[in-house]
């Protein structure tokens, strides 16, 4: 399996944004990658700090340098990879300047919050809105790091997004044990008991969904290649994120797995939501992958 190099972190300073560093640090060493740290300076806190300092000659050039000295101090106390460690410091919309970077990276690794709860709380963490737009695989930390990942689960919906999230888990964490986990349901059961069907044939249906997301799991392990020795699954009835989570939960995981779109526009919106669920109640790391274009 090809590397995924190379691994870059946005870091903000907040604890989260060393946590995820250093979970970058691990995958870039365990990858043979390299690893770039990237803090953007906003262009509000560019402003605000050229009005407080316009009296002093050159202290926008400082305050940057200072930046880029705070991020050689946390490259310094990170794990050592073979490729090393770079830092650049970026001025503009936090946002678009991190997507720009990432455009040219394997993998984004970004933190759950940053320093400001408030903001993320009507904004959105960076996370979030990242998500939306980002190409890139992401990573988003919420333990600090202590080693490579070990017990993962894998959500699964059979769409080509669920195949590459799974793919780009196995090249992330060679060593891990991986849970392929499907959440099914019984379409319009509220309907149906509200028609006069009766809980036997609710039964029924439900058996039949069942039985045909474990054939269609079977399937798509089936369809791994490489050693499935570490690849286990599991088919539960219930709404994804609990089934997703509840699964995480019971293994002690330290990383779910997401694919970012569904199979059709509903679909699109229900793993949406999905992730979205996942992410402001996992316990542990999550990683959301999209599909290549076309796929």
């Amino acid at each position: 399996m090809n590397a995924i190099d190379p691994v870059l972190a946005a870091v903000d300073f907040s604890d989260d944004a060393r946590r995820a560093a250093r979970r970058a640090a691990l995958v870039a060493a365990e990858q043979g990658a390299r690893l770039e740290l990237l803090h953007v300076l906003s262009n509000a806190s560019v402003t605000s700090l050229r009005d407080m300092l316009r009296p002093h000659a050159g202290a926008q050039a400082r305050v940057v340098d200072g930046v880029r000295a705070m991020l050689d101090e946390l490259a310094a106390g990170l794990p050592a990879g073979p490729a090393g460690a770079s830092v650049r410091v970026e001025q503009g919309e936090v946002i678009p300047a991190i997507l720009a970077a990432a455009a040219g990276a394997a993998l984004l690794v970004v933190g759950a919050r940053g320093w400001n709860p408030i903001r993320d709380m009507i904004l959105g963490s960076t996370a979030d809105r990242l998500l939306s737009r980002c190409r890139q695989p992401i990573l988003v930390a919420r333990r600090p790091g202590r080693g490579p990942y070990r017990r993962v689960v894998a959500a699964v919906d059979f769409s080509p997004h669920s195949d590459a999230a799974l793919a780009f888990a196995r090249r992330l964490a060679p060593g891990a044990d991986i849970v392929l986990v499907h959440a099914c349901a019984l379409q319009f059961e509220g309907k149906l008991r509200i028609a006069g069907v009766s809980e036997e044939h609710l039964r029924a249906y439900r058996a039949e969904v069942r039985q045909e997301a474990r054939e269609r799991m079977a399937a798509t392990l089936a369809a791994v290649g490489g050693d499935r020795s570490r690849l286990a699954h599991a088919v539960a009835m219930g709404r994804a994120p609990m089934v997703v989570l509840a699964k995480a939960r019971e293994l002690r995981a330290d990383l779910i797995v997401i694919g970012k779109r569904g199979q059709s526009a509903a679909a699109d919106l229900l793993l949406g939501s999905v992730t979205r669920h996942v992410l402001a109640d996992a316990g542990c790391d999550v990683l959301v992958v999209q599909a290549p274009a076309g796929a």
